[in-house]
C-alpha cells in the first residue's frame, strides 16, 4: 500500500514538472543578447564576420552591418521572422550551401538560442551596437567623383594633383574617389590616385572596396 502512495506520489509530482516544462517552454524564456547571442557570435562568427574580415562583407560585431546584410544578400537578418532569415537557414543546415561555420557546425542549444532571438525581434541593445561615429564626407572626394561621374578627366586630374590623397578620402556614401575612378574612369585614372597612395581596401558603407573584383562589379552606393 505504501508503495503504491509512494508511486502515486511521484507520478504526480514528474507531471506537474512536465507540466511546467512545457509552460515554459511555450512562453519561451527570453534571449538576452549580451549574456546568450553575442558570445555565440563572438565565438562562432567573427572570424570571417568580425572586425578584421568581412566574407561576403557581411559583418556581425556591429549592429548597422548585420542589420544591413551583405554585399551579395541584403537582409540576412529578419527580425521576427527566422524562417526567413538566410543568416539562420546558413547555420541550422546545408539547404542553402555548406553549413555555417566552415570549421563545423554549432552545437544544437546554440543553434536554437539565435532562431529564439531572432523570433523573439533580434533585440540588439544599444550599448553594444559596436558602432563608430561616421566620420564626414570630404569636400575634396565629392568633387573628385563628381568630375569622374562626369567624365571630366580635366577637372579630375587637376584635383588629384592639388592633393595626392584625395583617392583615399571619404566620399558619398562612404566611397572614395578610388572606387570611383575604376567604375567610371579609365585605368590610368585609377593609377593616378594609386600613385598618389589612394587605399585600394579602403570599404565604403556597404563594405564594397576597390581591390576586391566581386565588389567593384556592384557600384557604390550613389
Amino acid at each position: 500500500m505504501r508503495q503504491s502512495i509512494g508511486l502515486t506520489t511521484l507520478a504526480i509530482a514528474s507531471l506537474v514538472f512536465a507540466t511546467s516544462d512545457a509552460a515554459q517552454e511555450s512562453s519561451g524564456a527570453r534571449v538576452d543578447f549580451a549574456r546568450d547571442v553575442q558570445p555565440i557570435l563572438r565565438q562562432q562568427c567573427y572570424g570571417c564576420h568580425g572586425p578584421t574580415k568581412q566574407t561576403n562583407g557581411f559583418r556581425l560585431d556591429r549592429r548597422s552591418d548585420a542589420m544591413r546584410g551583405s554585399t551579395v544578400n541584403p537582409g540576412l537578418i529578419r527580425p521576427g521572422n527566422s524562417a526567413a532569415s538566410f543568416m539562420y537557414a546558413r547555420i541550422a543546415g546545408d539547404a542553402f550551401g555548406p553549413q555555417m561555420p566552415p570549421t563545423g557546425a554549432m552545437r544544437p542549444e546554440q543553434i536554437a538560442t539565435i532562431k529564439a532571438w531572432i523570433d523573439q525581434g533580434a533585440e540588439w541593445p544599444d550599448a553594444l551596437a559596436g558602432e563608430m561615429p561616421v566620420k564626414p564626407v570630404d569636400p575634396g572626394a565629392t568633387r573628385a567623383v563628381d568630375a569622374l561621374r562626369a567624365g571630366d578627366i580635366t577637372t579630375f586630374r587637376s584635383l588629384a594633383a592639388a592633393d595626392p590623397k584625395v583617392g583615399s578620402l571619404r566620399g558619398p556614401g562612404g566611397s572614395t574617389p578610388l572606387m570611383y575612378a575604376v567604375l567610371y574612369a579609365d585605368p590610368a585614372a585609377a593609377r593616378l590616385l594609386l600613385d598618389g597612395g589612394a587605399d585600394p581596401n579602403i570599404r565604403n558603407d556597404a563594405g564594397a572596396t576597390a581591390s576586391n573584383s566581386s565588389n567593384v562589379a556592384r557600384r557604390p552606393s550613389l
